[in-house]
């Protein structure tokens, strides 16, 4: 839809140093949702590497504040790269701040944005630059196809929800609070969600096409409700 402004979020599993593939799919799948008119903002995870140096700056003995900077550049690096993949589409320098993120907004060009400060998951910073820009559609590729009822990954009978209000999915989460050890969504990013109403999808990241299904109206994954 012509106009429309949408954040996209991205795992550090998929956006990565070890998948150039995937990211050359979703180098496409933005080209062309910015050439059909919609307005994009991305903002992408530290992933595994991420964690491996949080994981070795704790063995340093650094404090939390440390190892997430340190996890932070790392977002950083991964989306200078979604970045230079998109060319004269995205801004770089990548914005380390939010006022640089509205400063990038301001040109027109697709924003590609990592970690802002220490203490704030990716998704929490991809709810706050969505509240910050206006965007009202956040669509989350992970590596799950949607929000269940406990974790896919460890319990086989976990059943997926097609939808989900913001109230109940706060129910159903269990969150971790330490650097690197965010799960989907964290109570920040739970809360600037269900203040600015902003709707979020869910979608298994690994298959790019997704992204575009659900910009094309097809039902991918979990939408998460924050407002009626």
């Amino acid at each position: 839809m012509a106009g429309e402004k949408v954040l996209l979020k991205l795992s550090g599993k998929i956006v990565n140093p070890d998948s150039p593939e995937l990211i050359e799919r979703y180098v496409q799948a933005i080209i062309r949702a910015v050439d059909s008119g919609r307005r994009i903002a991305v903002v992408v995870g530290g992933g595994q590497q991420a964690r491996t140096y949080i994981r070795c700056a704790r063995a340093l003995g650094l404090n939390n504040a440390q190892a997430d900077m340190i996890g932070i550049e790392i977002a950083r690096i991964n989306a200078l790269l979604l970045a230079y993949a998109l060319g004269d589409y995205a801004y770089v320098p990548i914005p380390r701040s939010i006022e640089d993120v509205q400063r990038a907004w301001s040109t027109g060009k697709v924003v590609v944005v990592g970690g802002l400060q220490p203490g704030q998951s990716t998704a929490a910073v991809a709810a706050v630059v969505a509240e910050t820009l206006g965007i009202r559609r956040m669509l989350y590729a992970t590596d799950v196809d949607g929000v269940y009822d406990k974790d896919p990954k460890r319990f086989p009978d976990a059943k997926r929800f097609d939808s989900i209000s913001i109230d109940v999915l706060e129910q159903v989460m269990s969150q971790r609070f330490e650097a690197g050890g965010y799960e989907l969504l964290d109570p920040i990013a739970v809360q600037v969600i269900k203040r600015s109403c902003i709707e979020v999808v869910v979608f298994n990241g690994f298959d790019s096409g997704n992204f575009e299904k659900i910009l094309s109206g097809e039902a991918v994954g979990t939408k998460i409700i924050s407002c009626r």
